[in-house]
């Protein structure tokens, strides 16, 4: 509009200076065609001429723009859907963000269909359907975002397994994420979260397996890694251990890697197996070693409930720790149980008084109690097994 005016401003000034210097001589125009014969002056001419270019090209534009009157309203509309679509997702952000559940559910699913990747809408929506305790509704969403591409299908698998797990149904991420894996065997975020539902539902061997690669082992951070792969082993050690299977319990130490060899849970749940199947003797000799180069408390109590070895070389053993790394409880402890199991009851006796002293628990107040009941004294025995139930209690 701006021009248009601007535009017949410059045609007027135009006229104005035509007519001022063609005020002597106007000419003289004449045009013939056919039975038709227009006559003018020259300035007449002109202006007609001018006029005449204006609304036709005008004219032009006015017709092209009813034609395309239809496109240019989708345009407007789009642009319009967009970007409420846009204001929309960010509000629903925003909510979800301050844990305003339904009201982000509400912003993000109502214009998904017009934002540019309404499945971003829908995986968030499901995050907020979740929190906010509606479990249909999550699964819904989660299917929409299916639906829109390979890559939104794989991420929403990822994301129901996510969800499934928050709310602790276990089985069904279990299953979800095993076949993400078979179907994706190297993606790293599959095999972590395949490896915390394995070590949540107990499967140990399953998890070995898993993390037995270290590409996949990878996958985790460097700490939860070796924890999690820590654990299947004293996890399958125990078991090994308790089918009293020698065989199956080297060969599962054996197969370990040296970092998992070298955890604290795996070295006791091995040496607790080795006296448990009758190999006390390897499982001491395991212990002194390990013991030689770092100290181990749970080993020092694992050496202290053995039964089967020379007394008086265990003793012997305990005491030479006791004067090498002072009255540690552990150690105290296992002095105690080796006297205890031996008769030496006044030894036995000031090593658990000892123990207690520095640190009450209820394996000492157990072991108390036994001593007690050995040397005939039940009501005494009977008051450490209840000290010892109220430090359990305690501790949980």
């Amino acid at each position: 509009m701006i021009r248009f005016f601007a535009l017949a401003v410059i045609a007027l000034a135009a006229g104005a200076a035509a007519a001022y210097y063609l005020r002597a001589d106007t000419g003289y125009v004449l045009v013939s065609y056919g039975p038709w014969v227009v006559e003018t002056s020259l300035l007449g001419f002109a202006l007609s001429t001018a006029v005449a270019l204006i609304i036709a090209v005008y004219g032009a534009r006015f017709i092209l723009a009813g034609l395309r009157l239809p496109t240019t309203l989708r345009q407007a509309l789009e642009t319009r859907r967009a970007r409420r679509a846009r204001e929309s997702f960010e509000a629903g952000l925003q909510h979800l963000l301050v844990g305003d559940w339904r009201r982000a559910e509400i912003e993000l699913a109502r214009r998904a269909a017009d934002h540019p990747d309404p499945a971003l809408n829908y995986l968030l929506a499901a995050r907020a359907a979740q929190r906010a305790g509606a479990p249909e509704r999550r699964d819904h969403y989660l299917g929409l975002a299916e639906r829109q591409s390979d890559l939104t299908e794989f991420a929403a698998h990822v994301a129901r397994a996510e969800l499934q797990l928050a709310r602790k149904d276990v089985p069904s991420a279990r299953t979800g994420l095993q076949a993400l894996h078979d179907k994706h065997p190297k993606q790293p975020y599959v095999i972590e979260l395949l490896a915390e539902t394995l070590a949540r539902s107990g499967e140990w061997e399953a998890l070995r397996q898993l993390l037995a690669r270290p590409e996949r082992l990878r996958a985790l951070t460097p700490e939860r890694g070796q924890e999690l792969l820590a654990r299947a082993y004293s996890e399958l050690l125990t078991r090994a251990s308790a089918s009293a299977r020698l065989d199956a319990l080297k060969s599962l130490w054996d197969a370990a890697p040296a970092p998992v060899r070298a955890h604290t849970a795996v070295r006791s749940a091995y040496a607790r197996g080795l006296a448990r199947v009758g190999a006390e003797a390897q499982a001491a000799a395991l212990i002194t070693q390990v013991l030689k180069t770092e100290w181990d408390p749970e080993l020092v109590t694992v050496f202290g409930e053995m039964t089967a070895i020379d007394p008086l070389g265990q003793l012997a053993t305990v005491e030479q720790w006791l004067s090498q790394h002072g009255e540690k409880p552990e150690v105290l402890l296992a002095a105690g149980r080796v006297c205890t199991r031996h008769g030496l009851w006044g030894k036995a006796r000031s090593y658990l008084d000892a123990a207690l002293r520095k640190h009450p628990s209820p394996e000492v107040c157990h072991a108390l109690a036994q001593l007690c009941l050995a040397a005939k004294n039940p009501v005494e025995a009977q008051r450490f097994y209840q000290r010892g139930l109220e430090l359990a209690v305690e501790r949980k």
